[in-house]
């Protein structure tokens, strides 16, 4: 067995597989009894996936289960060495026993005795040995479940593969089962019949980032997206690549280098490389080093490829690259055609199950097979074959830019400029991180010094436009070894600020972007507005005052310009209350401007999100995540995708706020990124809770605070608070609401988050009245009065109304309530309407004002109900109940609500039309695990096939 155990992150399925078995070993769920296979299927489960999957692990939580229920688990494993040994199998299986064989039946002993001395048997002794077995099995069963366990199961023996299929059709009813783990290559077919088959697929972004980060040392940059890439999804790999890897190997390897592949990992998934002939591993290589996009410009190198020292003739052939470009090439000196050669070396790749080759096209069985053929050639041969694929005629141009830098190691002028010209077209068509990338690669290639640290602040500027925070951490550092300008540093200094904005490190991002901005302030105010505005960010998100007054007088210094994004963001994020007329001045002017450059709709997204324009907020954002999508980038930016998710739920798109927590959470997955992690999370909770799962909602809490100290953030602290009073309050709980909404507030009424901590008046002065505590809520609602200036939004105004009403003893208290249930505008964010609603007729029928209570009543239970927010749709029906009305309570939820983020995500797409396949694309799965999503998603939809999704969605 393993000694490395990678984590069942990912593997919910697979254990409830393994639960289910238990279960009707133990009785407690029924099973098939009409006919042995069916029944054998029911006790048997085969677990089918790749080397390095997970199966073991999984295998080895099997049997903790077992034991921890009483239950007793025996140990089979196949090995290589031992397969063509007969009856090995059974050897393991029943000479561990503590028992042994002395307490057997004297003649099971003589059966069983002389399988293993004799190591075969005759058909009918067969028969009999599987008897023996049968009841050995069975006595062992007596008092407790019994679990056999059969790893490797392709390496196991055959004759005992042969008898333990046999003693499980025959042990019908008899609480023994048998979970088997088996790579799909070397599947015994005769165990599908009569098992359960569950297949471990690859580990999605999610799973692959949460393991990555279960990790003593968790990779970020550059270096997590290359373990990602090259990983393929595989836990182990995950594992052994992360371990591998080391800052060393980043500042020293050129940046589209193969992480090397552990011992281990080769042993895997290239073990009988070195066994093949020579051309089969040259066009290995080439197939490696080519990487697909390039294979059918091979034409005319496919022979010196195969034949280094017979360069042959070049020729023009259509066919696909396995089969056309190698018919291209000509007949040897020895006179046999290289077609015969080619394609006798394509079939040896595909026997050993390295490769696959469908059509002409030629696909690596997995991306660690790809490794591990570069990581065995040596680097001058990685570089002829790098060389050879430079030199076809007609190669893409980006491409052998590329393939010239491979095989460079020196510093070269030439590669460099080419690079760096591959790199602005990547830029024209959207792919910030493929610019950065290139960019990167072209400063390691720069003779002079200028042109290397100006290329690097360039990639860090594309690698901050994609969303990658980490890299650009990097990147910088790398800059400031070599930086040779005060500008230089000074750039440096802005995007090292910008990445660490995204993380819960606040002093250390404002002290390298106020540093930018005091050097930028005498080149022009554009440019240091810029970096006050990304310290913007810094100062909401910490909720810190030191931070805002540091910006707003710094940006008072500036002289006068023309209002921009950067400007409407810096008075709207330090200052949203009292400069609320100045930022949405700015705003208007701004969105104004045509052709705003991309990252403008992020800021003018926040700072529409902060003036409680919400609805404008989510225009904006969503324009940018649009814009990204339709390039290379896509879904890229995990900071705007939650933020566009936070303002869907505000304005009352739930099922859209799913999708955006579902496309957030991949995004800050493949980037490490910590602030939009725990934020998407959050969200996530918030939504768990307003539609009555309680539970999750506190566990997703749980969970994304358990390595995140909210304390220090306090827009991230105010919002957990939230999503606990909100799961509280759907349990009905206002005492745990009261304590987590109050505690937004400091013990003389100031708000802890300057703007976030005003939203929650509302909802705690709710729970005020429920729990008979208005004199402490009256006063921190007269506190936020006294600090809130003569004009706020409509949002805050409402609120504050509902907060009033709810807390006043006299004849004003209806006229506030009214004013904040139906003041026009206020159906801007539904879920707060409904509440108002819902107060207001509460607060008349206990006036003894029943028939005047149902009307708003009746609204707050449409807008609960469309809404999907079961527990106020029950309990707003129970307030008409006691107001005389005749309705049963509703029990219907949206069913669009029932389903997970990922599933909602998937689904929207395909309600537009889109394949599986350019969902995978969009959402960055596979297109088999967008079918798995969607055949779990239409039954909770209550449709059978995607073309009915066009009238649910």
């Amino acid at each position: 067995m393993s000694p490395i155990q990678p984590s069942l992150i990912g593997r919910d399925d697979a254990l409830h597989a393994v639960d289910n078995l238990l279960g009707r070993l133990r009785g407690e769920l029924s099973a098939d009894t009409t006919s042995p296979e069916a029944g054998a299927a029911d006790r048997t489960l085969l677990l089918l996936g790749e080397p390095g999957i997970g199966k073991t692990s999984l295998l080895e939580a099997a049997a903790t289960r077992v034991k921890d229920h009483g239950g007793r688990a025996r140990w089979v494993a196949g090995s290589p060495e031992q397969a063509r040994l007969a009856f090995s199998g059974l050897d393991a299986l029943v000479h561990p026993w503590p028992d042994t064989l002395a307490d057997l039946d004297a003649e099971d002993q003589l059966i069983i005795e002389a399988a293993l001395r004799e190591g075969e048997t005759t058909a009918s002794g067969t028969l009999a040995l599987a008897d023996a077995l049968v009841r050995i099995l069975s006595s062992r069963a007596v008092l407790s479940p019994l679990l056999v366990i059969v790893d490797d199961l392709q390496w196991l023996d055959q004759s005992t593969q042969d008898l333990l299929s046999l003693c499980a059709r025959r042990l019908q009813g008899e609480p023994v089962g048998f979970l088997l783990a088996s790579r799909p290559s070397g599947l015994p077919p005769l165990w599908v019949r009569q098992s359960t088959l569950h297949r471990l697929h690859e580990l999605d972004d999610i799973g692959a980032a949460r393991l990555l980060d279960s990790l003593a040392v968790p990779a970020q940059g550059r270096i997590r997206r290359q373990i990602m890439r090259q990983a393929g999804g595989n836990p182990l790999a995950l594992v052994e690549l992360a371990r591998a890897a080391s800052i060393r190997l980043l500042s020293e390897k050129p940046v589209d280098a193969e992480l090397p592949l552990t011992e281990r990992l080769e042993q895997l998934f290239a073990a009988d490389l070195t066994a093949l002939p020579e051309p089969t591993r040259r066009l290995l290589l080439l197939a490696a080093v080519a990487d697909l996009p390039d294979m059918a410009a091979l034409a005319g190198v496919l022979g010196k490829a195969l034949l280094p020292s017979h360069p042959g003739r070049h020729g023009n052939n259509p066919a696909g690259p396995a089969q056309g470009a190698a018919r291209a090439a000509a007949t040897p000196d020895d006179g046999i055609p290289l077609v015969h050669v080619a394609d006798q070396a394509w079939s040896a790749a595909e026997k050993a199950g390295l490769l696959i080759l469908r059509e002409g096209v030629v696909r690596f069985r997995h991306p660690l097979v790809r490794s591990a053929v570069l990581s065995a050639a040596s680097f001058d041969e990685r570089a002829r074959a790098h060389r050879l694929i430079a030199s076809a005629p007609d190669l893409d141009e980006d491409r052998r830019a590329w393939h010239r830098a491979a095989a460079t190691v020196t510093a070269d002028g030439g590669v460099a400029d080419a690079l760096e010209a591959t790199a602005e077209r990547a830029r024209r068509r959207g792919g910030y991180a493929a610019a950065a990338m290139t960019l990167e690669r072209a400063a390691q290639l720069s003779p002079r010094t200028h042109d290397r640290v100006r290329r690097l602040n360039a990639a860090a500027e594309f690698a901050m436009l994609g969303g990658h925070p980490r890299w650009v951490a990097d990147l910088t550092t790398a800059v400031a070894a070599v930086a040779d300008t005060p500008g230089a540093r000074a750039q440096a200094d802005y995007h090292a600020g910008w990445a660490l904005a995204l993380t819960s490190r606040h002093d250390e991002a404002m002290d390298r972007l106020m540093a930018a901005a005091d050097a930028w302030e005498d080149e022009g105010p554009a440019r240091a507005a810029g970096a006050l505005a990304t310290a913007a960010m810094v100062a909401y998100t910490s909720g810190d005052p030191r931070f805002r007054r540091a910006i707003l007088d710094r940006y008072r210094r500036l002289p006068p310009h023309e209002p921009d994004a950067s400007t409407a963001w810096i008075l709207a994020g330090c200052d949203p209350l009292g400069a609320r007329d100045e930022a949405l001045a700015h705003l208007r002017h701004a969105t104004a401007e045509p052709d705003l450059p991309l990252d403008a709709f992020s800021m003018l997204g926040a700072a529409a999100w902060a003036l409680d324009e919400t609805e404008w907020a989510v225009q904006l954002y969503g324009t940018m995540l649009e814009l990204y999508r339709l390039t290379s980038t896509a879904g890229a930016n995990a900071t705007v995708a939650s933020a566009h998710a936070i303002a869907l739920f505000e304005v009352g798109r739930w099922p859209a706020a799913l999708a955006g927590v579902s496309e957030a959470e991949h995004a800050a997955a493949a980037g490490g990124l910590e602030l939009a992690t725990v934020s998407t999370h959050i969200l996530a909770a918030a939504l768990a809770a307003v539609r009555g799962d309680s539970p999750r909602a506190r566990q997703t809490l749980a969970d994304a605070t358990r390595d995140f100290d909210v304390r220090g953030t306090r827009t991230f602290e105010m919002r957990t608070r939230q999503a606990h009073a909100l799961a509280a309050l759907a349990e009905g709980d206002h005492d745990t609401a009261y304590f987590h909404l109050s505690r937004l507030f400091r013990s003389d009424g100031s708000p802890v988050h300057f703007h976030s901590s005003f939203h929650a008046l509302g909802d705690l002065a709710a729970s005020a009245v429920r729990m008979e505590r208005t004199e402490q809520a009256r006063a921190v609602l007269d506190a936020s009065r006294a600090r809130l200036p003569a004009t706020t939004s409509l949002r805050l105004r409402l609120i504050v109304c509902r907060a009033q009403g709810l807390l006043t003893d006299d004849a004003r208290a209806e006229e506030l309530l009214r004013e904040a249930a139906f003041t026009p505008g206020g159906e801007s964010w539904p879920f707060e309407r409904a509440l108002a609603l819902a107060d207001l007729g509460e607060w008349l029928r206990r006036q003894q004002r029943p028939a005047d209570a149902r009307a708003p009543l009746h609204e707050a239970q449409e807008l609960f109900q469309g809404l999907g927010a079961a527990p106020w749709v029950h309990r707003t029906a129970a307030e008409l109940r006691a107001a005389g009305v005749d309705t049963a309570e509703a029990h219907r939820q949206d069913a669009v609500m029932e389903l997970t983020p990922q599933q909602l995500a998937i689904v929207q797409l395909a309600a537009q039309g889109l394949s599986n396949k350019d969902i995978a694309t969009r959402l960055f799965l596979s297109p088999r695990t967008v079918g798995f999503h969607l055949n779990r998603a239409f039954p909770k939809l209550g449709v059978t096939s995607r073309f009915q999704l066009r009238d649910v969605i």
